[in-house]
């Protein structure tokens, strides 16, 4: 196959793109593509190794530039947020968790349905709770036998 024909920019102006970009999953694209273009790499497998790929991920990228050209290889992944919550929901969450200090998972997901409509699993509350840095809160236990009177009279006399 012959890359120099089919891909349609030239050398500099991928370098120019290449140069500008942030992430550097768009740079290692346009490189390799300017390895193609080039012809440093006569195959896809061997222009993907230049950049640190497996052959799965050079076709993936090639088949991108086939379908859309440049503009395609370029689109960035579409970042989600947290889960299947928006950031109001989440706010909403950490309220609800400060105020009534929810005591399980189950109950955490029980609020996420009603109030939110979003369904969860036991362990996808577990994940998203670790993800906010939610610790559910459980009460130490009293002992049964204390002395409720005495331990009034230790406070104010112990000066605490």
């Amino acid at each position: 196959m012959n890359y120099a024909q089919i891909i349609t920019e030239t050398d500099e102006e991928l370098q120019r793109v290449e140069k500008k970009q942030k992430l550097v999953q768009l740079q290692n694209r346009l490189r390799f593509l300017f390895l193609l273009k080039s012809g440093a790499a006569k195959t896809q497998a061997a222009a993907g190794a230049a950049v640190g790929w497996k052959l799965r991920q050079s076709q993936k990228v090639w088949r991108l530039y086939s379908a859309g050209g440049l503009a395609e290889v370029l689109r960035q992944p579409r970042r989600w947020g947290f889960g299947k919550l928006s950031s109001h929901e989440i706010a909403r969450l950490h309220n609800y968790t400060a105020q009534f200090g929810a005591d399980s998972l189950t109950e955490v997901r029980d609020y996420l349905e009603q109030a939110c409509g979003v369904r969860y699993t036991i362990g996808g509350v577990s994940a998203l709770c670790a993800r906010l840095k939610i610790k559910l809160k459980t009460a130490r236990s009293a002992n049964a036998l204390k002395d409720v009177v005495k331990v009034e009279a230790y406070k104010k006399t112990s000066g605490s």
